[in-house]
């Protein structure tokens, strides 16, 4: 009978931790992590943005940038007009499930060469960190930074290295 409650008291010992993270992750809820599609969706609207280099508190560039969510859900296509002169932009920001990646291509009347940036989001999926994808991208020009989405109406754009940051306010509904 000796031999027999050691056997039993290992067999308990070995199914309890199992059976209390079962018991322990029942009743804890986890919180729920966005899909990248809410994010873009978040981002879809028309934009205010200013623009500032690194120190100064006026802004160096404004305008306004709309952003339209295209029909797969993964995919923003933008259009930016700057306040004070005739340059555009546009571009994609984009999610690719399959490496779980978000990607953006964009072109700027005022720049030599094509933006193209690839990035992963957060847990929170409120924040994108992006890096440049080969030698197509110019210095200066979006190279290392974070989208961080402050709330339905505001988003922010900053250089990794703090040389610019651009803030985004939304513009009635869309």
């Amino acid at each position: 009978m000796k031999a027999r409650v050691p056997k039993l008291l290992i067999g308990a010992l070995l199914l309890a931790p199992s059976t209390l993270v079962a018991q322990g992750t029942a009743s804890v809820s986890l919180p729920r992590v966005p899909r990248p599609q809410e994010l873009l969706l978040a981002l879809a609207g028309a934009w205010r943005f200013e623009m500032y280099s690194r120190g100064s508190t006026r802004a160096v560039e404004s305008g306004q940038r709309e952003m339209r969510l295209l029909d797969d859900s993964v995919k923003l296509t933008w259009t930016e007009h700057f306040g004070d002169r005739s340059d555009v932009g546009t571009g994609i920001l984009g999610y690719n499930a399959t490496i779980d990646t978000f990607y953006l291509l964009g072109a700027y009347t005022h720049e030599p060469g094509p933006l193209v940036l690839s990035g992963r989001g957060d847990l929170s999926a409120r924040v994108i960190s992006f890096g440049s994808t080969g030698e197509m991208v110019s210095p200066g020009t979006f190279v290392r930074s974070e989208l961080r989405l402050i709330d339905a109406d505001h988003f922010e754009w900053v250089a990794s290295d703090g040389s610019w940051r651009a803030g985004f306010t939304r513009v009635g509904k869309s």
